[in-house]
Formats: C-alpha cells, sequence, structure tokens
C-alpha cells in the first residue's frame, strides 16, 4: 500500500476491501476503508506492506487498530518510529553486492564490458538506488562503465536525474533527492536550505566548526536530527555527521530548476562554508595544544578547495588555506603546500591590491615554503621583493618587517 499520505493509506485499504470482496465496489469509499480494517483486525497471519510512509501520524490509526499480524513499513524518515516498530536502518550496500548488482542489470540481455564496475560502484558511494539507476542506464544506452565515470565528472546532475526507458523517473537520485528536501524545508526552511553549506565539507564533518550562525543550540539540534531523520546525513552520535559523498556532489551542481540547487544560493554556501572555517582556526598553530583542531580541519579546507576554482576564493578562503598550509609545513608536510599558499597569495592580491599586509604576508609564506622544500632560487628573490615592499609600506618598525628579514637572512646562509 503506497502510504505517504494519509489520505493515500484510506484509498489501498478501499482497494483491498474490494480486492477481498468485489461487491463492496459499491459501498462509499469511508466504508470499504472500515471493511478492510475490521478484516485485518479479525485475522491473523497476514503482512501488509505500507510503503513510502511519510510520517508516523498518517499510519498511526490504522495500526492502533490491527494489533494483530505484521506490517512492514518503508520510509525515508528513520526516527519517530520508537512507539510504533522496531526500526531496520538500511545503509549503503557492501562494495561485493553492488558490483554484483550493477553487473546482474548491465548483463541482463546478455554480455556486456563490465570493466570499471568496482570504481563505478564506489564513486556512487554503493547507494544501492544510485547503482541500479547507472546500471540501467548503462544497459540501454551501451554505456561502459568506464564511459559513465566520465560522463557522471563532467555531468553529474544530468546523470544523477537520468532514468532509463521504462524506469520510474520518481525514483531517479535526484528527484528523491528534490523530494526530501521539498519535505524539510515544509518543516523548517533551515534545513532545506542549508544542505547547500554541506557540499563544502568532507564526507565526515567534526565539530571542530561552530555551527553557531545557523541557529542557537535547541534550533540547530532540531534541525540537524531532522536532516537525520530523512537520511540527508547520518550521526555518528559522537559529535561526527556523515553526508554521502553523492548528495554532496549534487548539492553543489546549480540547476535553475530545483529551488534547493540555485547557483547563488550554492555561492553562498561555499562562501559561508569557508567564513566558518577561518574563524575555526585558532591563531597560534606553533602551540602543540593547538594541532589536534588543525589537523580536524585539514580535511574541510581540502574539501572545500577542491571543487572551485581559485577566481571563486573570498579572504575567507585565503586565511583558511593559510592557516592550515603554514600548519602543514611546520608539521613538514610540503607536498602541496607551495600551490597552497600561491593560491592564498592570488586571492589577496586580487581582492586586497599588492601592497597589503595580508597579502605582504602570504607573499612571506609562500617564499617560506620555498626555502622548506629547498628552493632557495625562488625563496630569497621573494623575500628580497617582500622586504623592500614591506619596509615601503609599513615602515620599519612594522613586526612583519622583522620577520621577513629573519626568514630572508636564514635562506642566504644556507645558499
Amino acid at each position: 500500500m503506497t502510504a505517504d499520505t494519509a489520505a493515500a493509506v484510506d484509498a489501498r485499504l478501499a482497494a483491498l476491501a474490494c480486492t477481498l470482496q468485489p461487491g463492496l465496489a459499491a459501498l462509499p469509499v469511508e466504508m470499504q476503508t472500515e471493511r478492510a480494517v475490521a478484516w485485518l483486525a479479525g485475522r491473523g497471519g497476514w503482512l501488509p506492506v505500507l510503503d513510502n510512509v511519510e510520517d508516523p501520524v498518517h499510519i498511526r490509526p490504522l495500526l492502533d487498530r490491527i494489533p494483530g499480524g505484521r506490517v512492514l513499513v518503508t520510509s525515508r524518515r528513520a526516527t519517530g518510529w520508537h512507539r510504533h516498530a522496531t526500526t531496520v536502518r538500511l545503509g549503503v550496500l557492501e562494495a561485493v553486492d553492488a558490483t554484483a548488482l550493477f553487473t546482474r542489470i548491465l548483463t541482463h540481455q546478455g554480455p556486456r564490458e563490465t570493466d570499471g564496475a568496482e570504481e563505478l560502484c564506489a564513486e556512487l558511494g554503493y547507494l544501492a538506488l544510485a547503482v541500479e539507476q547507472a546500471a540501467a542506464y548503462c544497459a540501454e544506452t551501451g554505456t561502459s562503465p568506464i564511459a559513465y565515470l566520465d560522463i557522471l565528472a563532467k555531468w553529474p546532475a544530468a546523470m544523477f536525474a537520468a532514468a532509463a526507458e521504462g524506469g520510474d523517473p520518481e525514483r531517479a537520485v535526484a528527484r528523491i533527492w528534490r523530494i526530501t528536501l521539498d519535505r524539510l524545508t515544509a518543516i523548517t526552511p533551515w534545513q532545506g536550505t542549508s544542505c547547500g553549506f554541506w557540499p563544502g565539507m568532507p564526507p565526515r564533518t567534526f565539530p571542530a566548526i561552530s555551527w553557531s550562525p545557523f541557529g542557537d543550540p535547541p534550533a540547530l539540534a532540531t534541525a540537524i536530527g531532522r536532516l537525520v531523520a530523512y537520511s540527508m546525513v547520518t550521526d555518528l552520535g559522537d559529535g561526527t555527521v556523515i553526508l554521502h559523498r553523492l548528495v554532496r556532489a549534487h548539492s553543489r551542481t546549480s540547476d535553475q530548476d530545483d529551488p534547493h540547487r540555485q547557483a547563488d544560493a550554492i555561492d553562498r554556501a561555499r562562501d559561508k562554508a569557508a567564513e566558518l572555517l577561518a574563524q575555526a582556526f585558532p591563531a597560534d598553530g606553533e602551540r602543540p595544544a593547538n594541532w589536534p583542531r588543525y589537523r580536524a580541519l585539514l580535511p574541510h579546507v581540502e574539501a572545500l578547495t577542491r571543487h572551485h576554482t581559485p577566481d571563486h576564493d573570498t579572504l575567507h578562503t585565503a586565511r583558511a588555506l593559510d592557516r592550515a598550509t603554514r600548519y602543514q609545513v611546520g608539521q613538514g608536510v610540503l607536498a602541496l603546500t607551495i600551490e597552497a599558499f600561491r593560491r592564498a597569495l592570488s586571492t589577496r592580491e586580487r581582492l586586497l591590491g599588492t601592497d597589503h599586509p595580508y597579502t605582504l604576508t602570504s607573499r612571506n609564506n609562500l617564499a617560506y615554503a620555498y626555502q622548506s622544500a629547498g628552493d632557495l632560487a625562488q625563496a630569497v628573490p621573494l623575500y628580497e621583493r617582500t622586504l623592500a615592499d614591506a619596509e615601503r609600506v609599513l615602515g620599519s618598525g612594522h613586526p612583519l618587517i622583522a620577520l621577513v628579514r629573519g626568514n630572508l637572512e636564514s635562506a642566504r646562509s644556507t645558499r
């Protein structure tokens, strides 16, 4: 029985009554519904499936009147069932099961190219619906798993919405998420629109970031709870929440036809994520007491900056990059620091100009990264230029000048 509304439950019960006793078709729907409930209440050994229940209140009157037998309820909503049912949460598939499902659908009509199926299922996060949708699409269009991966990377929104011929477009991944967000927004506007913030976060979001801009603690707890209830995020119970990778990928892809994925809203969410990250870093990254917080924030910075081009960076992005990368240099992790410092410097030059103290600080940091990597041919001239500009702009007593001069002398002495 489709049970997404109370009216749908009544309608399906009425249909059940007419199936059991066709002569009831002449009665009003209300009487048909009552006959079905009476039939269920007077017998055992049945198993009705109440499908796609949106709210426990829609089925409570029925459950209260049919104490015998068993009822199976399917729902996107994960909480609120403690008075009614034992909850069995269905997570993602195991890797081997996801690959087997994909392969079975792909090869249903005969042998097909399956190379890349494991990688594709991993990219889909082993989400059963997404695996089924992708496999059906590949089977219908003749697309190989490897080719689908490439298309998914370039046009994620289109692929999340694509249903194979004969498939139910209402069960497409994009459609289901939109319906869920519609429901959340109807309950409380924050829950729907806030999902735009999550694309800037890594899969596991730690409590290192302050969520206070989104509301006071009671309102925030309610909002997160409802996102958990509708399986948009998973709460591990230790202050950590997990957002499925496909939800993040879908949410950061704009669609002017989707009210939850407007381009300007995604931009604002990305900028808010950068602001919160910049504020979350302690000022002194050299203090060992601050290192655990820096380590917790590093995945956030990487996730935030990986999915947009530097021309979208803000001053908050530059600050977060600067803090994270200085910590990495201090820890001897140099592989990506030069490019990160270049990106922060470019942003500050673009937004603040070449002579701003923050820009000069970024230039000093980049020179220090070159020095730490042993590239003194790059470090020394950059230190010299930064020192000259700082003395010209800031005056001889500014602390940045002493810092740059000390770094320059250290670099020269190691040549």
